[in-house]
């Protein structure tokens, strides 16, 4: 503001020094010309000129192409795509060499030992005592695959080897039978049941030739008898040999 005013003062001033020469002049004839005024303060920029026309476009670069930089490290792997369809059955392949021939099977010439056999006797087996079975359950067999005899109410090995036993026993209320190999108890089976029950078990043992076995029955056994009983039974057979 006091530098507006101080221009519009100077303007004044100014016109004065211009004016009063004149009417001196006009007033007294002959007078000395009067000093130059001071010169004005510049004045306000001017309005923005009006766009001036586009210029010639300039002339085309020419592209530099640099040298091929060393290639960056490995980035880590991926997540896996989804699963593929599934493709097209192949060719069947070539067939393999012939196998080795194989052995020729004779049962008869197979190391074998088995016997199977019931008790069909109405006498009561004494305690601690081989149990007599008494009949064969196989008897129609050929010779030369008829099974092992017991002996002595015994099971007598003549083939080294690993065999298996089991036998079922009808009782009644209770019952406790043995395995005993020779003179040693090899496992003793109980059960018992309010009323009549058939009890059975299972056993492998490894035998050597001579071995004797047998099925013993204990002072807590209450075993059914009878001519036409058929639930007393006895077997054994080898698994393999061991010769």
């Amino acid at each position: 503001m006091a530098l507006q005013w101080l221009s519009c003062s100077t303007a004044v001033l100014l016109l004065l020094v211009h004016v009063a020469p004149v009417v001196t002049q006009s007033s007294c004839t002959g007078g000395p010309a009067g000093v130059p005024g001071i010169p004005g303060t510049h004045g306000a920029n001017g309005r923005d000129g009006e766009r001036g026309e586009t210029g010639d476009p300039g002339e085309a670069g020419q592209p530099v192409r640099g040298q091929r930089g060393q290639p960056g490290l490995q980035g880590p792997p991926g997540r896996p795509g989804l699963k593929g369809d599934i493709g097209l059955q192949g060719p069947p392949g070539r067939p393999g060499p012939p196998g080795e021939k194989g052995m020729a099977f004779n049962g008869a010439n197979r190391p074998k030992s088995f016997f199977s056999y019931k008790r069909v006797l109405s006498s009561v087996p004494e305690l601690d005592t081989a149990i007599e079975f008494n009949s064969e359950i196989l008897p129609d067999l050929d010779e030369q695959f008829k099974g092992d005899s017991l002996t002595n109410k015994t099971f007598l090995c003549t083939i080294k080897g690993v065999y298996f036993f089991s036998y079922h026993i009808s009782a009644k209320s209770r019952v406790c039978l043995k395995l005993v190999k020779g003179s040693e108890t090899h496992m003793t089976l109980c059960d018992s049941f309010d009323g009549f029950l058939v009890t059975s078990g299972s056993a492998v043992l490894e035998l050597e030739v001579g071995d004797i076995i047998s099925l013993q029955a204990t002072k807590y056994s209450s075993i059914v008898t009878g001519q036409n009983s058929v639930s007393h039974t006895f077997t054994g057979f080898l698994i393999f040999p061991t010769r």
